[in-house]
């Protein structure tokens, strides 16, 4: 009997032993570390938060022994705080490490475009490709005084079919004179069209409608038409156009032959090119025609060299139509003229 008393506390030593040496081995990665805190975050599990700071997932018993309080290791939620052993720093929830919070370097703010103010772009006037839609034509003035005061009032006669109301707007606007193409002379353009003024209706007596002449821009006279009001800034962003485009100055404003700086040119290309108030073009006057000086020949008719043309100045878009702008010199270095080409 004692020997198998004997036995049995011996094989009971070798067995504590066994397990001690285990023990040590299982936790032996985290007997030096000191004891940290860490909260759970969403999607959090003991699987990966001994990966992320024990650098070995298996050792997940370890953590759930030091946090008896969780009494199911397969269930932790977010807001619950365990003490770790671990090898590394434990990060505040959701930051990254400090190699990944790199300090982003200050970003300079782009510089912002330059813009235009023009004084009043509706007064410039535009080219229509056909007549404008009318809604009444002037009639007169009830109070005999000019129709270009401001507050003035004017009387105009709607269109058949035309439906106005009080508190409507409406332009005053009359047809200048019809625009031919200054290189395809045969070419028609258009109509040039300069705006009376911009009046808003206060009565409507049957087809007899009285307005407000809110701001005038030339005389507005008898039989002038009335048209829908269109509003278009006054501040433009000023931005170079990059599409390629090859236009012409087909007429200046006045009827000049010849403008400068701040001068209104019309040019044959619009919106259906992709043109927008605030482009800037650049203008170009054709040199005169070089022949090859080496063909000397009198049997041969002369070659005519490829031409050059020269940057005189550049010009911004104000206002578009389909097929034709508006636009104003901003700069130029010789004598603008009709018939200049117009490209970025």
């Amino acid at each position: 009997m004692k020997t198998e008393r004997t036995k049995k506390d011996s094989f009971s030593r070798r067995k504590k032993v066994v397990l001690g040496l285990l023990t040590a081995l299982l936790f032996g990665t985290l007997i030096a570390a000191p004891l940290m805190a860490y909260q759970v975050t969403k999607g959090d599990t003991l699987w990966d938060i001994s990966g992320k700071f024990l650098q070995n997932p298996f050792l997940w018993p370890n953590v759930w022994a030091l946090n008896p309080y969780i009494p199911n290791p397969h269930w932790i939620y977010p807001g619950d705080k365990l003490r770790l052993k671990a090898s590394q720093p434990v990060l505040p929830p959701n930051a990254a490490p400090k190699a990944v919070q790199k300090e982003a370097a200050p970003v300079k703010p782009a510089p912002k475009p330059p813009i235009l103010t023009h004084e009043n772009i509706l007064a410039e006037g535009f080219i229509s490709k056909s007549k404008l839609d009318e809604v009444g034509r002037v009639i007169g003035n009830p109070n005999d005084t000019p129709m270009s005061a401001e507050p003035g009032v004017l009387c105009f006669y709607a269109r058949e079919g035309e439906t106005v109301y009080p508190g409507d707007r409406f332009t005053t606007f009359t047809y200048v004179k019809t625009v031919y193409h200054p290189i395809d002379t045969w070419k028609k353009i258009g109509y040039l069209v300069e705006l009376g003024g911009e009046i808003e209706v206060f009565r409507v007596e049957g087809r007899y409608c009285f307005a407000k002449i809110l701001h005038s821009y030339m005389e507005i006279d008898e039989g002038d038409p009335i048209g829908r009001f269109e509003r278009w800034p006054s501040k433009l962003v000023i931005t170079p156009f990059k599409k390629p485009i090859e236009a012409y100055i087909v007429m200046m404003k006045e009827g000049l032959l010849m403008g400068s700086q701040d001068k209104i040119v019309y040019i044959d290309k619009g919106s259906a090119a992709g043109l927008k108030p605030g482009n800037v073009l650049t203008i170009y006057q054709d040199c005169p025609v070089k022949y090859n000086p080496y063909v000397t020949s009198k049997w041969r008719c002369k070659e005519k060299l490829p031409p050059i043309d020269h940057r005189i100045g550049t010009l911004i878009v104000l206002s578009t139509q389909k097929d034709t702008a508006t636009a104003m010199v901003l700069q130029n270095d010789r004598e603008i003229i009709v018939g200049d080409k117009v490209r970025p």
